[in-house]
């Protein structure tokens, strides 16, 4: 336990010192993320003998977290096209029986660069976009409720479950989960995004309504990693982090997360 609070600890400071800093330090860490996650992704596969190619992924994700970090929708996703064709040839030219290394590795590319790049591209969301002046800056508004709001969906759910909670969620997943822990997540999590959405003068409706989004988002994807683990028999995606597991493990609700608050503010 004391391992895990120290890490939890550093952790937070660090993200809240790279959000607030942004630009090239926050797209540098954003990309050694993708990286850590990638390969954390690759040895689970390959633990049950799934061949995933690391270095053609490698390239796509510095090619997706460079365009995210300039916020162009037009190059974010013009390259993650690219992307995606360039491992097509890429891998079938190592192999000639490359397709599943194909489609595991194109398919932990964009899990991971969608995933990562929205958080980069909420980082350059500027007030134009949905016309509410902030007291603080806007990108850092909303890249910290994501990551509040996900941190909020795991606390509140941990607590409740573990107090009140009966009723299985997801057995045949993740046999810990319950429904009366989501709905304690659910429940604390649009709270605390009401609150932060008041703390800096954003509209509480929209609050709500993201807090509902992250609510909802932040256990799928929390389950979809759970799910993946439990395909590929492993406990944690790694060890990197004391007492937390691994990178994939922190930020598995995050890469669900932060495309649908992204989604939510251009389709608005």
């Amino acid at each position: 336990m004391k391992n895990r609070v120290i890490t939890a600890v550093i952790g937070i400071l660090a993200i809240l010192g790279l959000v607030w800093q942004g630009g090239i330090l926050l797209t540098a860490a954003v990309f050694g993320a993708m990286v850590l996650c990638f390969k954390e992704y690759k040895a689970m596969w390959n633990h049950i003998d799934v061949p995933v190619f690391f270095y053609p992924a490698f390239v796509a994700l510095l090619a997706v977290s460079i365009a995210a970090g300039r916020y162009s929708l037009l190059h974010f996703f013009s390259i993650l096209i690219l992307a995606f064709l360039c491992l097509l040839f890429s891998v079938l030219r190592i192999r000639g029986d490359a397709l599943p290394a194909l489609i595991y590795t194109v398919f932990g590319v964009l899990y991971i660069g969608i995933g990562f790049g929205s958080l980069l591209c909420l980082r350059q969301v500027h007030q134009s976009m949905y016309l509410t002046p902030l007291a603080i800056e806007d990108g850092i508004f909303f890249v910290l409720l994501a990551f509040i709001g996900t941190w909020a969906s795991d606390t509140f759910a941990y607590f409740v479950g573990r107090r009140w909670g009966k009723r299985k969620m997801a057995p045949h997943i993740s046999p810990n989960k319950t429904i009366e822990g989501l709905i304690g997540g659910m429940v604390g999590t649009i709270i605390i995004s009401v609150i932060w959405s008041f703390c800096f003068g954003f509209s509480l409706i929209q609050g709500f309504l993201l807090g509902l989004i992250i609510s909802i988002m932040a256990p799928v994807g929390d389950l979809f990693e759970s799910y993946m683990k439990r395909y590929c028999d492993i406990k944690d995606s790694g060890q990197i982090l004391p007492g937390h597991g691994g990178m994939l493990d922190r930020f598995d609700s995050l890469l669900f997360v932060a495309p649908a608050v992204f989604l939510f503010l251009i389709l608005r």
